[in-house]
């Protein structure tokens, strides 16, 4: 007796394209979220008892004040006088820009409040404060 061959089934669709594009996807989303992390400058941020995250945070560059003075744009080192130039030239290459400013614990507030006024400057007054939330 001869063996029957095997029938293919036209009842299944054909899944290689859909695992191809979901493979591409997943390696599109890996690459984007790499880009997206930031280096941060390490510091001990301040315990905030009523600290909250805001809902929309938006386009936001980060600048970070050490415990010992110094000033990071991002993860560019800088001074008080260049950070209102610093800030305008991130505000050009992206319009609604906001400021997430990191300041160590032991910084003292009149110093974080000249980083306000410099990206205010800079033409950037919506600056946000982190913190940690404390366990209250």
């Amino acid at each position: 007796m001869k063996p029957r061959p095997i029938e293919e089934s036209s009842d299944l669709p054909d899944l290689t394209p859909m695992i191809d594009i979901v493979f591409l996807l997943i390696v599109f989303f890996m690459t984007v979220a790499n880009m997206q992390v930031q280096q941060l400058v390490p510091i001990e941020l301040p315990i905030a008892a009523h600290a909250s995250i805001p809902d929309e945070r938006g386009v936001r560059t980060t600048i970070t004040i050490k415990s010992d003075g110094s000033l990071f744009f991002g993860s560019q080192s800088t001074t008080i006088a260049e950070l209102p130039e610093l800030v305008a030239q991130g505000k050009l290459n992206a319009p609604q820009l906001k400021v997430y400013v990191r300041a160590d614990a032991q910084v003292p507030f009149k110093e974080v409040r000249k980083v306000f006024a410099a990206a205010a400057a800079g033409g950037v007054p919506n600056v946000i404060f982190a913190t940690y939330q404390s366990a209250q």
